[in-house]
Parts: C-alpha cells; structure tokens; sequence
C-alpha cells in the first residue's frame, strides 16, 4: 500500500449498499441510440435463420413440409433433422455422457423443441418462412409431474433410451441390498445433504 490506496475504514464509508447509485460510464451511448448490439452487425454474404418450434410437449412427427415456405423471396433452405443425417450431426453430444436431438427427430420432447431451421437473406423472409413450414404432429400424452415419470404407465420420452434404462434397473434389483441404499452411494462423501422436495 502506498499513501494514495484508502484504507479499510476510508473504502467502508464509501459504500451504500444495495440500491445506491453507481456511476455506470456505458449508459449515455446507450440512451442516446448510438449502442452497437450483436443484432446490428451486417456483413456482406450475411444469412438469417429462425426455428420453426412444436407447439406440443410431446408428440410424433409424422410429416414435414417445406414446399410453400422454399417459395417464399428470400429463403434459401429448410433443414430438418433428415437433412442433418445427412452429414451425422442430427444427434450431438452432451457434457453429461447422453446425446440429444438437435433439431426434433421423429418427436418433439418438449413444447417449443425445435423441429426445422429456416435459412434466409434477412429475418423477414425467414419469418415468413417458419409460418410456410406445415409440420403435421401426433399428440402423445405428456410427461408433467417428475414424481410419476418412474409409474409404469408414465409416457416414455427417450424411445431410444429404454433398453439402457432397464439394463440398469436390472443392474440395480440384482445389486446386493446394502449397495442399493442411498446411503452406500454417499458413504465416501464428506459431506450430504438431504432435500425434500
């Protein structure tokens, strides 16, 4: 420290807590229109996309259409998941080991999963183009409550995913008893703590 830094006591008598007012430097380009944000940027050769998303929790795809919205001024692509088979990126990895769709392959697993991507010269004619896209669905029951995903009559999400799980149900009825208690999971733990929720 030298004899500009401010002492503890001198920096405690500065602060106002929560709410008070701070002195922020990017605020007047802000107001004043003169921001630059990422929607601002245009480059030469630039494309625009949108989503076309399912307005199910859960269902079939039974077909995809993009006929009328290829027609539209300024689209120049519908990519579904079939088209992204084509080059094996519609199922990417994930940080937790799985794999998930990219875009909806064969069933929408959620309300608003993405089901096509529209490619276009600019956003206006990629918004007309996700509303050409027809995409018939069939309704499936949907999972809602977490605590009744686990009932035998509970809709199943992942299709492909189901050999997996009863191979490890299996795994765990033939555990030994003491190995298949929470408790043997955490024993090496130092610390646990337990939530009902």
């Amino acid at each position: 420290m030298n004899d500009m830094t401010p002492t503890r006591e001198q920096r405690e008598a500065k602060l106002e807590g929560m709410g008070c007012k701070r002195k922020r430097v990017e605020d007047i380009r802000f107001t004043q229109g003169k921001g630059n944000y990422v929607d601002d940027l245009k480059l030469p050769g630039m494309l625009h996309g949108d989503f076309v998303r399912s307005p199910h929790a859960h269902a079939r795809v039974k077909k995809i259409d993009d006929t009328e919205a290829l027609k539209v001024p300024g689209v120049l692509a519908v990519i579904t998941a079939e088209t992204l088979k084509t080059v094996n990126l519609a199922w990417m990895p994930t940080l937790a080991g799985d794999v998930q769709m990219v875009l909806a392959d064969g069933k929408v697993l959620f309300q608003n999963q993405e089901v096509a991507f529209v490619v276009a010269t600019d956003r206006y004619a990629a918004d007309d183009g996700i509303n050409k896209v027809v995409v018939e669905y069939e309704p499936l029951p949907p999972l809602i409550d977490p605590f009744k995903a686990m009932d035998k009559d509970a809709p199943v999400l992942r299709e492909d995913l189901v050999a997996e799980l009863r191979k490890l149900a299996y795994q765990a009825r033939n555990r030994p008893s003491e190995e298949a208690r929470p408790s043997f999971a955490f024993s090496p733990a130092t610390r646990s703590n337990v939530v009902d929720i």
